[in-house]
């Protein structure tokens, strides 16, 4: 049903009054003019109309971009003497895009400067009358399409695989601890549903797997903090994206501390896509997720920091990784200075303000290097 605009209810305001107090104090002809504004507002409200129902058909160009990158969106609908509008939901909020008159297609370009999720839709018409003072509005029938933003990277000097440099042990001891059982951990989205111990999940009321040191192919582990806000988060996300494209020869396996994790057989799309969709998680059991890296393959291991982090996530992530066979690396990001816990032997800690300075700090450390 159509319904007034500001404007709409500034000219009832009016009229109501020049109405009341004309006809009240004997003055015929302001009220009479005040007494106009009531059929103009219906003529007004039967002109808009509500707008008819309308199917859409919605496609993008592309379903996962980086941030800074735009993707066309593309609307295929029926045309309409409405105006179009577009609600997109992203990163920084909810905003509506004017599409301007219905027509038979219409396209637009969606951009977002973070990465994230992107929705786009539903679309709304809008009628309204020539003078602008009732609006009536109606949502097609449609499904919104999401786009993956992934998270901007840099150039980074690929890791060999481990066994190419650094604090290794021999193949055959490699080879030994092949399928060993880790322990148990709390389920995690996307964890195999045969690992799932059925007994430790009845007695603890919550689902349990087993973790297996899984050492086949030797490769890299990333553990992002994500327990942060947007910003911080943002920056973490941005050096992990670049971890994963820098050797994409070596399986790479990615965890958030969240408990979320993407398998080294996964390859890199699915691993941007799961930085793109992380968001904080406050209660994370960072100590936990650091403890947990024993079960990790027996490749490097890169624990990604914010500099916000107090000083105990840094040392729990350096014993973490002074116990594995090979050269590990912490990174804290958010932080210049060179004040902190001394690293234990095989382990690195690189600190930068930001990505790109993480960057040029990598490639001129190689870290990895004894």
């Amino acid at each position: 049903m159509p319904r007034p605009t500001r404007r709409g209810w500034w000219l009832l305001a009016g009229g109501a009054v020049l109405c009341g107090g004309g006809l009240g104090s004997g003055h015929l002809a302001p009220g009479a003019l005040g007494a106009l504004v009531f059929p103009t507002f219906a003529l007004a409200m039967a002109l808009a109309g509500r707008p008819g129902a309308v199917g859409v058909r919605r496609r993008v160009t592309a379903s996962r971009a980086v941030a800074g990158e735009a993707v066309t969106v593309v609307l295929d609908l029926e045309e309409d003497r409405a105006l179009a509008a577009e609600r997109v939901t992203g990163p920084t909020g909810t905003v509506t895009v004017p599409l301007g008159p219905a027509r038979a297609r219409i396209r637009y370009e969606l951009s977002a400067e973070r990465r994230g999720v992107v929705e786009a839709g539903p679309l709304s018409l809008v009628r309204t009358d020539p003078l602008g003072i009732v609006r009536a509005s109606r949502q097609a029938d449609d499904a919104a399409v999401r786009v993956l933003v992934h998270p901007r990277h840099h150039d980074l000097a690929a890791v060999p695989a481990a066994g190419a440099g650094g604090r290794d042990g021999s193949s055959a001891a490699v080879r030994a601890g092949e399928g060993a059982f880790a322990g148990l951990r709390e389920h995690a989205p996307g964890d195999d549903v045969r690992q799932i111990h059925w007994r430790t999940s009845a007695r603890r009321g919550r689902l349990m797997v087993r973790e297996h040191a899984d050492s086949t192919s030797p490769g890299l582990t990333v553990l992002v903090d994500d327990r942060h806000g947007p910003a911080e988060l943002d920056a973490l996300a941005e050096v992990a994206a670049s971890i994963v494209r820098s050797a994409p020869e070596v399986p790479v396996e990615l965890r958030l501390a969240g408990g979320r994790r993407s398998p080294g057989t996964a390859g890199a799309t699915a691993h941007l896509d799961v930085l793109a969709e992380a968001t904080a998680r406050p209660g994370a059991d960072f100590p936990a997720a650091c403890a947990g890296l024993r079960s990790a393959p027996s490749g490097r291991v890169v624990v990604l920091l914010a500099a916000g982090s107090a000083a105990e996530d840094t040392v729990a992530a350096l014993q973490a990784l002074a116990a594995r066979r090979t050269v590990s690396l912490v990174g804290v990001i958010g932080d210049d200075g060179d004040s902190g816990p001394v690293p234990p032997p095989g382990v690195r800690l690189l600190r930068a303000p930001d990505p790109a300075a993480f960057a040029a700090r990598w490639n001129e450390s190689r870290w990895w290097i004894r």
